[in-house]
């Protein structure tokens, strides 16, 4: 009997010190969290409260899109838009700085004047007939070997010295007209057909501020009458 309560007595014991286990385990996990699919109301949920933020309408410090306005920016959190985070001003978008406009000229330079073909002093006014005049510049305009000349002249103005020849060569039109271009092609004169009258030909030679101009036209002998009429300034430029 004695053996028998001692085994009772320590099946109790067992228990009790059981039961005491349990309850200290539970104590010291703390009170139990929120299961699955509770809700755990928050300091703010209120009726009213932010919380409590109506269906479509963004809360404060968030950023959203409420009925009929745009998107907003929190104050809270993030840059606000149309500055930087240091305050300075955002840099332009699609701008290209372009370089300053020089001032100086980057075209060719222009050319110098051509030498003048006279010199002064220039001789004064005169024309004579069926022979070259003087002060004439046989030099510089030389008539083609066998004219017969018929008139020539001379005029002093500003500087320029205006000249004129009337004179008959036994060839054809082409053969003065070359003579004429290989005398003043040298003098890096050039040339351009003019209008002339019918059955005549015309020419235009010019360099700088001279000018010569050259008329052709064929006789009834087969020979070729031609006219001089130039314009030649004493010094470049003038």
């Amino acid at each position: 009997m004695k053996a028998k309560r001692l085994v009772l007595a320590g099946v109790g014991l067992a228990v009790i010190l059981g039961g005491t286990a349990v309850v200290l385990d539970q104590m010291a996990a703390g009170p139990p969290g929120p299961s699955a699919g509770s809700t755990v109301p928050g300091p703010d949920a209120t009726p009213g409260g932010p919380a409590s933020a109506k269906a479509g309408e963004s809360a404060p410090g968030t950023t959203g899109t409420g009925p009929g306005t745009g998107t907003a920016t929190g104050g809270g959190a993030g840059t606000a838009t149309g500055g930087s985070a240091d305050g300075s001003s955002p840099a332009p978008v699609g701008r290209e700085v372009l370089p300053p406009v020089s001032a100086t000229p980057t075209g060719l330079p222009a050319p110098s004047p051509p030498p003048a073909l006279i010199h002064g002093p220039l001789p004064a006014t005169a024309s004579a007939q069926g022979k070259i005049v003087a002060g004439f510049p046989a030099d510089v305009l030389p008539f083609p070997d066998g004219t017969v000349v018929v008139s020539t002249g001379v005029a002093s103005a500003d500087g320029a010295l205006q000249v004129a020849a009337d004179a008959i060569v036994a060839s054809g039109q082409d053969s003065v007209v070359g003579h004429f271009q290989q005398i003043l092609g040298p003098l890096k004169f050039w040339s351009e057909p003019t209008p002339a009258s019918e059955g005549q030909r015309a020419l235009r030679f010019s360099r700088g501020n001279d000018s010569v101009t050259l008329t052709t036209v064929t006789t009834g002998t087969g020979s070729t009458r031609f006219m001089l009429l130039g314009n030649l300034h004493a010094a470049a430029g003038e």
